[in-house]
């Protein structure tokens, strides 16, 4: 996508064949962990961090060295992109998150928001993507025509919960926290 908008870039993955797969279409990418990586760049050398996917399978304190090497690695102005499974999400959570042996941790949100700030990086933003479908969510009562004020008030606290659960079961699956070193 980078090279479609112009955008030069280096791959990064652990996994032997995934490099494969990725050389086999001309990118640009290296087999290697990310923090030995980015120790061997010269600092404020990189104009830009994407991780999709990734933090996820980092243990706490490997997390936290990587923040803090990006950071030095990163220009002025540039930008750290983290985007992962919301385990704030239950269907995410209890689904793709649990079934996946190799993820280390959940990080909701917010803590991996912290995280990111805590280690310099400011104008911070988190951004969701990948709705529930909607046919997955639970279905709201429809109010008869001719229903009675008690009727009325059932309904309309049944279709209040049925919105709390859609909430905790079905939001955005996906999330991205968003950094700038400035």
């Amino acid at each position: 996508m980078l090279r479609d908008r112009g955008v030069s870039g280096r791959g990064l993955d652990a996994n032997r064949e995934m490099v494969a797969v990725c050389r086999t279409r001309g990118l640009d990418v290296t087999e290697g962990d990310a923090v030995g990586y980015l120790h061997s760049l010269p600092d404020a050398s990189l104009g830009g961090i994407i991780a999709t996917q990734v933090v996820e399978h980092f243990t706490s304190d490997y997390l936290l060295r990587f923040l803090e090497v990006a950071y030095h690695k990163l220009r002025p102005g540039s930008t750290i992109i983290l985007e992962t499974l919301n385990v704030d999400s239950w269907s995410a959570f209890f689904g793709p998150y649990l079934r996946d042996i190799t993820h280390e941790r959940p990080i909701p949100p917010d803590t991996l928001r912290f995280l990111v700030e805590a280690s310099g990086f400011q104008r911070l933003e988190v951004r969701y993507s990948s709705p529930a479908a909607d046919d997955a969510k639970l279905k709201p009562m429809v109010l008869p025509p001719a229903a009675t004020d008690e009727v009325t008030k059932l309904v309309d606290t049944f279709n209040l919960n049925v919105d709390k659960i859609n909430t905790l079961l079905f939001t955005f699956l996906d999330y991205a926290v968003i950094g700038q070193k400035l």
